[in-house]
């Protein structure tokens, strides 16, 4: 029967590996390009937007939706279709709140929701939603 203790491996093992992966710096005239920085998201104030009114209740959105959340809707519509990733691109950027204030409107017609959803979706995905329709046609 085998030993059911682990195999240690020898300190020199060890050593070697990490030599292995210690990299050396890459320095900047290294490279054909210049590295991205991105702000830190405590750097980036939320600006929100009147989208709709529910009675004199106003709901908004951010006036610059991250591109992250652009990204999340294009890889979740990939797996499951635009159709069923729209609600959760919904959740996120209007908020629980505004989101459930929509669902339970008994007033909202068909063609209210069909304007606030491409609202969304225009503004999540900017561009890349105006070249995708031009491919298309």
């Amino acid at each position: 029967m085998a030993s059911t203790k682990p195999i240690r491996q020898s300190t020199a093992a060890a050593a070697a590996r990490k030599r292995a992966a210690a990299k050396p710096p890459v320095l900047p005239g290294d490279l054909d390009f210049e590295p991205v920085r991105i702000a830190a998201d405590d750097d980036v104030p939320e600006e929100r937007v009147p989208l709709f009114y529910i009675g004199d209740d106003e709901y908004t959105i951010p006036k610059s939706i991250p591109r992250g959340v652009a990204l999340q809707y294009l890889r979740h519509a990939s797996e499951v279709g635009h159709e069923v990733a729209t609600a959760p691109l919904l959740i996120r950027v209007l908020g629980e709140d505004a989101y459930l204030a929509l669902e339970q409107s008994r007033a909202m017609t068909g063609e209210q929701l069909e304007k606030i959803v491409d609202i969304i979706i225009k503004q999540a995905l900017g561009e890349q939603e105006k070249e995708g329709k031009a491919r298309r046609g």
